[in-house]
């Protein structure tokens, strides 16, 4: 019999009110919190049993567990589980778009090689999982004791939770306050998200009177029991069924004491006085997570299905486990009394009889890795087998942590063979790779001695080189590829070269790039650069020879042509596809080379492919090559939206070239007139600035600093951060001097002119003009030029000229050349030329206007007010009206991409596509994705009536 509900009518009440808002399509959060014992599980149960009455409305419930806190994702899978495992017709609906990869982890799909998913994209396939169940009616999910789910499945809700408000989807979750057991960050988190919190209190003397009155009938000493009861536990209802049961059992007088010994001792007592049979089984039940089917739970326990039984109903009867459903405890807290009384032995045997158990019964691997976890090693054939399973599954579903606890209890079996253990090594140190442990390199080694064939040796040794990589530890992965190239030079060349590939790929990130890396490269280079066909390893190491010469040699077109016949036209994406470490930087070697227009197709491929795989680390890794691209190319718009992708792929582990996402953000915050913006992204930035072997990336982060202090007449600071940009270049040979997308020399001249010291600004100038002369680059010669004339008293036109026709070559900046049109049309207008210089004004507002340059177009604006013209405010209509993120959707819809396409890769809500997509068709007029089509490809944009 089911505790009564009193004095819960009004949260009751709350929780129904917002889950049928929710079911007409406001999604939102409901917290309930209280203390142990308080009544959330009761309420939290009424709640469902109303839920499933109403037949409104996928009623989903679930419950965490103190002993599967280490089972990633366990508690959505729970949740998840019976609603996609109906009909598969059904179900297999569910799993469309995004939703694909959560299928793998829902259905145990996998395969027997090391490999780390992607959390986040784990996480947002779980999320249109939820989406695709809201399509086909209301959801509403119930989650108890929230305090102690893995930490997975916290991250999972918290991002569910942020984006539910346009869905008909309720979220209920209890917590135990004072118990919170999972990472309090983002626990907290979560229980922000709560539109609706709930502080269940003790029942009051008149709600204990009541409870008593409900479970024990009237009696002539109620008064007194009445007293007793709710001093001692002061409204508790979970103490007041242990009063009621205590009466029940031994008399009026036997009372339990309230402190958590007291309850323990109640419990147990109870319990033992219904056999030992009922003790065994309460035991085990404890043991077991989640409701037991009877079977595996006398199994379990040592007994026959038929003493089994009988002890099951004892123990319902007198309240110890739920009359319903499979065997589970009636509540939590009894649950924990009745493990807390097992000695350490009995545990020990307890966990290795269970994982025996669901072993036989075909459970996940992690379920029976958990209890594994929990015993001694032991030496059974599938032991082994289960854990290193168990640790691919957790490497899978983003918890590398995880999988390294349970691949080292792997280690600790005695009968692992020379293969297997060598295997195990690798893949644990992929995952302490990944988990930001140190202990990788030492694990490789280990599995070195232990791998004699090339084939294991290769596959692993590879995966962990690009993990270290990935995760921003690129002196590490550089040690793994050049041990890879060295092991395999004599007997796979293809092999090699794939490794040489990744060694390069992470020197390129290294302060004073070591010299080996550029003499193998120069070393290779001959026997490839003429050659007739070229293999997939071959294109890679062409690929990066490219990028050596376009950051240090001279001659960049030619530089650029061979990145692209490297590529061979889609061959390399095809061969390696997106997850390929050496694809960005083809993107760079483009972009440095004074392609940027190239460059930018091949990113927009890379990152398709990336889109179709679901890989958001590989998405933000392109999308910062890319933004770097059309920055180079002078789309501050465009730029922008890529390096807002690449700041939010930081925040689900991609790090490896933080800090420079945030530099190229800052570019264009500046370049749009946002100081405050710039400026709090630098702040952020500044905390992960790199130390040691990495730190030459760190230059994003003081270029773009110094352009912030240059703009806020900081000159002489500025002049510090331009001069530390210098340093960290030349130290690696980085002598290209459009490596920064803005001359570092050139920006450092302006400073020092500030300071009053011309000598010097313009002899840093003159360095950039030769420099970029002999690297054959308008945008850095035209930007330079420009400096150079603006160093004199009055800006010497002449050079502006030059200049700007300089930046009239195909593929120059067109940023670039709206500053030089903006400087000239100024000069023009301050010489008494007031009609020539508003021709040249009119271009420097039209192309800063289209670039998303709104601190030039400002500035053009006003000189062309001096100038006597009459010039239009930005456009409230139009393409040219949309904002960086509204004109990114607009581009996909135009490409002809759905709302639910573009949410799915952009990671946005279908309301927040929704809004964007109202917002663009009232700037462009038009009402249908044809109209909008022909709106995207542009007209002149007229300035001036």
């Amino acid at each position: 019999m089911p505790a009564p509900l009193i004095e819960r009518q009004e949260p009751l009440d709350a929780l129904e009110r917002l889950v049928r808002t929710c079911t007409v399509g406001a999604g939102a959060l409901a917290l309930v919190e209280g203390s142990a014992g308080i009544g959330k599980t009761r309420l939290l149960r009424e709640l469902v049993a109303r839920c499933l009455g109403s037949g409104d409305a996928e009623v989903l419930e679930a419950s965490a567990s103190e002993l599967e806190r280490g089972y990633p994702l366990g508690v959505v899978l729970r949740l998840l589980e019976r609603a996609t495992q109906a009909d598969h017709d059904v179900a297999d609906g569910l799993f469309r778009g995004h939703a694909a990869l959560a299928k793998r982890v829902l259905r145990g799909q996998h395969e027997d090689s090391p490999s780390l998913n992607d959390e986040f994209a784990l996480v947002h396939s779980l999320y249109w999982l939820v989406v695709n169940l809201a399509d086909a009616r209301p959801v509403v999910l119930v989650i108890d004791d929230i305090q102690w789910a893995d930490e997975q499945s916290l991250r999972f809700l918290h991002y569910l939770t942020q984006r539910i408000h346009d869905l008909p989807v309720a979220v209920v979750l209890a917590v135990r306050t004072g118990d919170q057991a999972a990472d309090g960050d983002t626990l907290t988190r979560l229980m922000l998200e709560a539109g609706l919190t709930i502080q269940l209190t003790e029942l009051t003397r008149e709600g204990t009177r009541e409870f008593l009155t409900a479970t024990l009938g009237v009696e002539e000493n109620l008064d007194s029991l009445v007293d007793k009861a709710w001093t001692s536990t002061r409204g508790n209802p979970f103490l007041l069924r242990e009063v009621t049961a205590a009466t029940t059992q031994r008399g009026i007088r036997a009372l339990p004491d309230s402190a958590p010994d007291g309850v323990t001792r109640s419990v147990n007592l109870r319990i033992q006085s219904l056999g030992p049979h009922a003790v065994a089984l309460a035991r085990a039940v404890s043991v077991l997570a989640g409701p037991t089917e009877v079977g595996a739970a006398a199994s379990a326990a040592g007994l026959s299905i038929e003493d089994a039984l009988v002890a099951a109903d004892l123990l319902q009867c007198a309240q110890i486990l739920d009359p319903e459903g499979g065997l589970s405890f009636h509540h939590p807290i009894i649950k924990s009394a009745v493990y807390a009384r097992l000695s350490a032995q009995e545990r020990i045997r307890l966990h290795r009889r269970a994982a025996c158990l669901l072993h036989e019964l075909a459970a996940p691997d992690e379920e029976v890795a958990l209890h594994l976890l929990r015993t001694a090693p032991f030496s059974e054939p599938w032991v082994s087998p289960i854990l290193r399973a168990a640790g691919r599954s957790a490497g899978r579903k983003g918890a590398p942590a995880t999988a390294a606890v349970f691949l080292r209890r792997a280690l600790d079996q005695d009968d692992l063979n020379a293969i297997d253990r060598g295997e195990t090594l690798i893949a644990l140190g992929i995952m302490e790779a990944a988990a930001g442990e140190t202990e990788s390199l030492v694990h490789l080694e280990r599995a070195l001695l232990l791998l004699a064939e090339p084939q294991p040796r290769a596959r692993g040794m590879y995966a962990l080189g690009q993990t270290l990589f990935r995760y921003g530890r690129s002196a590490e992965a550089l040690t793994v590829f050049r041990r890879g190239a060295d092991d395999f030079a004599a007997s796979d060349r293809e092999l090699s070269l794939r490794f040489e590939a990744g060694y390069l790929a992470s020197a390129a990130y290294l302060v004073d790039r070591p010299k080996d890396a550029v003499e193998r490269l120069e070393k290779l280079a001959p026997d490839l650069e003429d050659a007739p066909t070229l293999t997939p390893a071959e294109r890679l190491i062409l690929l990066h020879l490219a990028v050596y010469r376009a950051m240090s040699e001279p001659a960049a077109p030619d530089h650029a042509a061979l990145a692209l016949a490297a590529l061979g036209d889609g061959l390399q994406l095809w061969h390696e596809t997106s997850d390929g470490m050496t694809l960005s930087h083809a993107v760079l070697a483009l972009t440095w080379a004074g392609s940027p227009s190239a460059a930018i197709s091949v990113a927009d491929r890379v990152l398709e492919d990336a889109r179709q795989r679901g890989d958001s680390l590989i998405f933000a890794e392109m999308s910062l090559a890319r933004a770097m691209a059309a920055y180079a190319k002078g789309d501050v718009r465009d730029a922008m939206a890529d390096a807002q992708s690449a700041v939010i792929g930081m925040a689900r582990g991609w790090k490896s070239t933080v800090p420079a996402p945030q530099g190229i953000l800052a570019y264009c915050h500046l370049d749009r007139g946002e100081t405050d913006e710039a400026a709090t992204v630098l702040e952020e930035a500044e905390a992960g600035l790199r130390e040691g072997p990495t730190a030459t990336l760190n230059v994003w982060f003081y270029m773009a600093r110094g352009r912030l202090r240059l703009v806020t007449d900081q000159y002489d600071l500025a002049l510090d951060d331009f001069m530390k940009v210098g340093e960290l270049l030349q130290r690696n040979g980085y002598t290209n001097p459009g490596y920064m997308l803005r001359p570092w020399r050139s920006q450092a001249a302006l400073a020092l002119h500030r300071l009053g010291r011309h000598a010097e600004a313009v002899e840093m100038v003159s360095q950039d003009i030769e420099d970029a002369e002999r690297y054959q680059l308008p945008s850095t010669l035209g930007a330079a030029l420009r400096t150079r004339a603006m160093l004199e008293g009055s800006p010497d036109p002449d050079l502006l000229h030059r200049a700007a026709e300089v930046l009239q070559a195909e593929d120059a900046s067109s940023l670039e050349l709206a500053e030089t049109l903006l400087e000239l049309g100024s000069a023009e207008r301050r010489a008494g030329t007031r009609v020539k210089s508003r021709d040249t004004l009119r271009r420097a507002h039209d192309l800063a206007h289209r670039q998303g340059a709104l601190a030039l177009e400002e500035r053009a604006h006003q000189e062309l007010l001096a100038a006597g013209a009459r010039p239009r405010r930005a456009a409230i209509l139009g393409p040219d009206s949309l904002t960086p993120s509204e004109h990114r959707i607009a581009d996909l819809m135009s490409q002809g991409h759905t709302s639910r396409q573009i949410a799915e890769t952009l990671y946005l809500t279908m309301s927040t596509v929704e809004w964007h997509r109202r917002n663009i068709y009232r700037k462009l007029e038009v009402s249908s994705r044809d109209e909008l089509r022909a709106a995207m490809s542009g007209q002149p944009l007229d300035i001036e009536s």
